[in-house]
């Protein structure tokens, strides 16, 4: 423990009527003999003075002579390098990294090893992102009391400035932190991992904005971005071969759907005409009872299979198709050189598809009037003929 940190804390606790100047805290308090060695060793590095209730200077050699006596003291916290009287003093010091081993904030009341505040450990987390972000760096700039951080990748770069206050903080797991240390540190794959998550964090930069507040608090979006590129990466996909694959699947799924449509506009023609050769074949006469229910059975065992096998057949091929769109979008959606692909993706989807649903539709309303007639004329028939004729 730092013995003149101690004594600058104890003697500060107990001073009443306290007033602040730059680098300097005044008050007054009933000396003992207890606060005697304490004063004694400030005044070793010239950081006290004491002085009576009238301001008179005291001769510290004799400060026994005042024990029990109301004294004014004037510490110069100011020279005292681990001594902060607010965080955000403290911050502003030591915002990229803190050296001390041992420091005091007088505001939040906290102590290094000795006292616990969440606060505190947000900042140490906070460090330890900085230095992981400064590792991946190319180039850094420091100005006053910012931090620029300098990323180039493949012709591609940016730059990320690191500004915060000690209210801005907020909790922030660093456990994702030390895992991707340990990845980009692997002997084996550990260079072509940085390389992604570089490029990762350039494209998260450029979208999101340059402000550090915002990557710290989506830094779970950004490692899910590089895990689904890592994922791609591990499949044994580079960017032109996403590109590639991406382009033959996504003219299978429009292959599927011209497929789709060559069913559905089949079946315009197709069931109308299917319906009309039955109804060309009945007996409007009346006189051949039994041909006509023939031919109204087969029309309802033809309607039953076009709406339980070949309309569903379509609407469930639409349905896989729509998954199909959807799954392969989620694959692509955080890869930025498949652009193109997600609008076209997303075209096909809501237009194309719902084409394809409109047609479907528009066979299901046809087969249905036709069947009704064909149930009205039966019944015609039968009813109004057929039965005069018995």
């Amino acid at each position: 423990m730092n013995m003149l940190l101690d004594c600058t804390i104890i003697l500060i606790q107990k001073l009443q009527n306290k007033t602040y100047e730059t680098g300097y805290i005044c008050g007054n308090f009933i000396l003992s003999l207890e606060e005697i060695p304490l004063i004694l060793e400030l005044n070793n590095y010239n950081l006290i003075e004491v002085l009576t209730t009238c301001n008179n200077i005291i001769d510290l050699e004799n400060l026994h002579n005042y024990s029990e006596k109301e004294l004014k003291f004037e510490i110069k916290t100011g020279d005292i390098p681990n001594y902060f009287e607010t965080a955000n003093d403290f911050v502003d010091g030591n915002k990229f990294e803190c050296v001390l081993d041992d420091f005091y904030i007088a505001d939040i009341n906290y102590r290094e090893n000795v006292s616990q505040n969440i606060s505190i450990e947000n900042y140490k987390q906070n460090l330890k992102l900085i230095a992981f972000l400064k590792t991946l760096s190319d180039n850094e700039k420091k100005k006053d009391n910012a931090l620029e951080l300098l990323f180039y990748k493949s012709g591609k770069g940016t730059d990320l400035k690191i500004e915060y206050n000690f209210d801005e903080l907020f909790e922030f797991n660093t456990s994702s932190i030390e895992s991707l240390k340990k990845q980009l540190q692997e002997v084996i794959a550990g260079e072509d991992k940085k390389q992604l998550f570089i490029n990762e964090l350039i494209n998260f930069i450029g979208t999101s904005g340059k402000s550090y507040l915002v990557l710290v608090k989506k830094w779970d979006l950004l490692i899910l971005n590089y895990d689904k590129s890592y994922s791609l990466f591990i499949a044994g996909f580079s960017f032109e071969k996403i590109k590639t694959s991406s382009n033959e699947h996504f003219q299978k799924l429009v292959d599927k759907i011209s497929e789709s449509i060559g069913k559905a506009s089949t079946y315009i023609f197709g069931v109308p005409v299917g319906y009309i050769l039955l109804l060309n074949g009945f007996d409007f006469t009346g006189l051949q009872i039994g041909k006509n229910f023939t031919l109204f059975i087969l029309g309802t065992i033809f309607f039953i299979l076009i709406w339980n096998v070949l309309f569903k057949n379509i609407d469930e091929s639409i349905e896989n198709i729509e998954l199909e769109i959807n799954d392969f979008f989620e694959k692509i959606d955080n890869v930025t050189v498949l652009t193109d692909i997600k609008n076209k993706l997303q075209s096909l989807k809501t237009t194309d598809l719902l084409k394809q649903r409109n047609k479907l539709r528009l066979v299901k309303i046809l087969s249905a009037i036709i069947y009704l007639i064909l149930i009205v004329i039966t019944f015609f028939t039968f009813l109004n003929i057929s039965v005069f004729y018995i």
